[in-house]
């Protein structure tokens, strides 16, 4: 039987590697480094500050270079915290560039389609030090082809600009062969959706999206069935 797809296009963060465990032990980190509390509630509100920075970032409103110190200026500022933000940013990538951890079923998912002879890429929203670092430490690098960061590309998921410039630089340029794959639906999904790509959400929580993907996914092991 012939597969519909030949190319895959992975995300990488909550798709393949667990930013949200790797980015959990750096804040921790970092703030012992600077002296700072570091309970699961104040990490949680950094997490969920960082969030609504890079969604700003996704809609267009603000420039990426502005998220680094940003967040930590806003993180800082909502507990009346003393520090300097763009010392914490540098750490925290730094730091955040062993986050090595991989989400369940991961290799598996990835063995499979090396098996079956897909085209394999990592679309990565971030800084390339930090993601290539990662990327190198997982263990997992010899099941990507391709691996395509964001600062690199000069443009970002969603936009459409960055998924041209994937495509420019990967065998398959028949869209509707390509297969996006990831968590995030304003940047994955939307992306996809704006590229005329068929998609695929990891959604391991059952959220309700604004955005509507060829396909939906709790694991990222049932990616196998749809392919």
């Amino acid at each position: 039987m012939m597969k519909k797809y030949t190319t895959l296009y992975f995300d990488l963060d909550n798709t393949i590697l667990d930013f949200t465990a790797s980015e959990h032990t750096a804040i921790c980190k970092l703030l012992k480094m600077h002296n700072l509390p570091a309970s699961d509630d104040i990490v949680s509100r950094y997490s969920a500050i960082n969030q609504t920075w890079w969604e700003r970032f996704e809609k267009g409103e603000i420039k990426k270079q502005e998220i680094y110190a940003g967040r930590f200026r806003e993180f800082l500022a909502f507990y009346g915290f003393e520090g300097n933000p763009q010392k914490m940013a540098d750490d925290y990538f730094e730091l955040l560039s062993f986050g090595f951890d991989a989400m369940d079923g991961a290799e598996k998912a990835l063995q499979y389609v090396k098996e079956q002879g897909y085209t394999v890429c990592i679309t990565t929203n971030g800084m390339s030090r930090t993601q290539y670092r990662r990327i190198d430490g997982c263990g997992l690098k010899q099941y990507f082809d391709y691996i395509f960061v964001s600062e690199d590309a000069g443009h970002q998921k969603p936009e459409v600009e960055y998924f041209e410039y994937v495509m420019s630089r990967t065998p398959e340029k028949d869209k509707s062969k390509i297969l996006v794959i990831g968590d995030s639906l304003s940047s994955d999904i939307l992306g996809g959706i704006n590229f005329g790509v068929d998609s695929c959400w990891l959604n391991p929580n059952g959220k309700v999206g604004v955005h509507t993907p060829t396909y939906e996914i709790t694991q990222i092991m049932q990616i196998t069935d749809i392919l």
